[in-house]
C-alpha cells in the first residue's frame, strides 16, 4: 500500500516502516520545536539558560520521540486487534502520523475495542510521565526534565484529539461502532463519514484563519481519508455474497517457462493480453509474466531470453471460494491487475483481473441506480 516506505524494524513480527514523507515532518517539526523551545522551556518550569542541549537538537530529540509515541499508540491498536485473530501487515510511520495495515477488516464491536486502546494507551502513557516528574525532578537535569514534560503532554494531546469524532480517526472510529448498533453498517459509515468531513472543514477554516499549516493538512488528510473508508465500505457492500468462483475467468491462456521473449510478445500482439500465468513441462503454475516485465528488460535480448528469465515467481494468489472483496484487496494492496485462482491442490483453475471485478461493481452500481428509480 505505502510503496515509497522502507521497514526499520520489527516489534512482536510487526513490521515498522518509515514512510518517505516522515522525511518531510522530521524536518518541520524539528524546526517548528527548535523556534519555540523557549515556550515549550517556561510550560515546562525549566529555565531555558539552563538547557545544554541546541534548540534545534532539542528539535530532533522530542519529534523522533513523539514519532516513538505514535508507534506504540499504533501498537496498542495492532496487540489489541491481534488478540482478535487479525494479522497485522504493518505499522507505517508517514506525513501526519502512523498507520497499522490490517490483512482482513475487523467486525463492528472489535473495530471500538481496537480504535480505543490507541488514546487509552497514550493517556495513561502520557499522564504516567508527568506523574514521574515528581520523583525525578531532584535526580535529572533541565533537558530531560523538558523532554519528559513534552512527551506526557503530547500525549495526552495525541489521546485527546485521537478521540474527537472527526472519521476516520480513532473517535469516528468508535462513533460508527455505537452508531452501527442501530442501523446498517454502510449507513453508520455515511453517517459517521459526514461527522469527520465537517470536523475537516472546521480545521482548515481555523487552519487558515490563524495561518496554521499543519491544521490544514491534518484537515485535508481527514476530509480524504473519510471519503476513501466510504468508497472501500461501498465497495465491500456491493461484493458481499460474491465469491471469486462468480466472476473469475475459467477459460486461461497459458505460456510456457521456456518460451522466448519474443514469441510471448507476438501471443500478446495475437491475444490483447498484457499478462500470463506461466507453466513449466508438467503444468503447473511457476510464475506470472506481464508486457511490465517484458518492457523492463532490454528489448535487443527479446530474442535470447526465455520467460522463465523475466518472469516473476513470487505469485498472489486466491481460491474458487474465496471472498471477492478480500480478493479486491489483495489487487489493490499489491497494485496489480490479475490474480491467479489455484484449487487447493495448487492446479490453475482461472484467472481473476480487477477490470473483472470492476464489471461486478458497475454492473450493481447500477441495478441499485435502477431499483432507486422505479422505487
Amino acid at each position: 500500500m505505502f510503496k515509497s516506505s522502507i521497514t526499520i524494524l520489527r516489534i512482536s513480527g510487526i513490521p515498522i516502516r518509515i514512510h518517505v514523507s516522515f522525511l518531510l515532518i522530521l524536518a518541520f517539526l524539528t524546526y517548528a520545536i527548535g523556534q519555540n523551545i523557549q515556550s515549550i522551556a517556561n510550560l515546562a518550569g525549566v529555565n531555558v539558560g539552563d538547557l545544554t542541549v541546541n534548540p534545534y537538537g532539542l528539535g530532533l530529540i522530542l519529534t523522533i520521540l513523539l514519532f516513538v509515541s505514535v508507534t506504540f499508540h499504533e501498537l496498542a491498536h495492532s496487540f489489541v486487534a491481534r488478540r482478535q485473530g487479525m494479522t497485522i501487515r504493518s505499522i507505517t510511520l508517514m506525513l501526519l502520523g502512523g498507520v497499522a495495515q490490517m490483512e482482513e477488516d475487523i467486525d463492528e464491536s472489535g473495530e471500538m475495542m481496537m480504535a480505543l486502546a490507541g488514546p487509552l494507551f497514550s493517556f495513561v502513557f502520557g499522564i504516567a510521565l508527568l506523574l514521574s516528574l515528581r520523583v525525578l525532578v531532584p535526580f535529572i537535569g533541565p533537558d530531560t526534565h523538558l523532554v519528559i514534560y513534552y512527551l506526557g503532554v503530547i500525549n495526552i494531546f495525541l489521546a485527546v484529539f485521537n478521540m474527537l469524532p472527526a472519521f476516520p480517526s480513532d473517535g469516528g472510529r468508535i462513533l460508527r461502532s455505537l452508531i452501527a448498533r442501530r442501523v446498517p453498517y454502510l449507513k453508520a459509515t455515511r453517517i459517521a463519514t459526514n461527522i469527520g468531513k465537517g470536523f475537516a472543514v472546521l480545521f482548515a477554516i481555523f487552519g487558515f484563519l490563524t495561518g496554521n499549516l499543519l491544521l490544514i493538512l491534518i484537515a485535508f488528510f481527514i476530509y480524504v481519508g473519510a471519503s476513501q473508508e466510504y468508497q472501500l465500505n461501498v465497495i465491500r457492500d456491493v461484493f458481499s455474497g460474491f465469491e471469486v468462483a462468480d466472476v473469475m475467468s475459467d477459460e486461461v491462456s497459458t505460456v510456457r517457462a521456456d518460451d522466448s521473449v519474443s514469441t510471448l510478445l507476438r501471443r500478446m500482439m495475437d491475444e490483447r493480453h498484457s499478462g500470463y500465468p506461466v507453466v513449466n513441462d508438467s503444468g503447473d503454475v511457476v510464475g506470472c509474466v506481464t508486457l511490465g516485465d517484458v518492457r523492463a528488460m532490454p528489448q535487443e535480448l527479446a530474442g535470447e531470453k526465455r520467460i522463465r528469465d523475466i518472469m516473476s515467481s513470487e505469485l498472489i494468489t486466491v481460491q474458487p471460494h474465496d471472498d471477492l472483496y478480500q480478493a479486491f484487496k489483495k489487487l489493490s494492496s499489491a497494485d496489480i491487475g490479475r490474480l491467479m485462482v489455484l484449487d487447493a491442490d495448487g492446479g490453475l483453475r482461472g484467472i481473476l483481473t480487477r477490470s473483472d471485478i470492476m464489471k461486478v461493481y458497475r454492473i450493481k452500481a447500477l441495478q441499485e441506480e435502477q431499483s432507486r428509480f422505479e422505487g
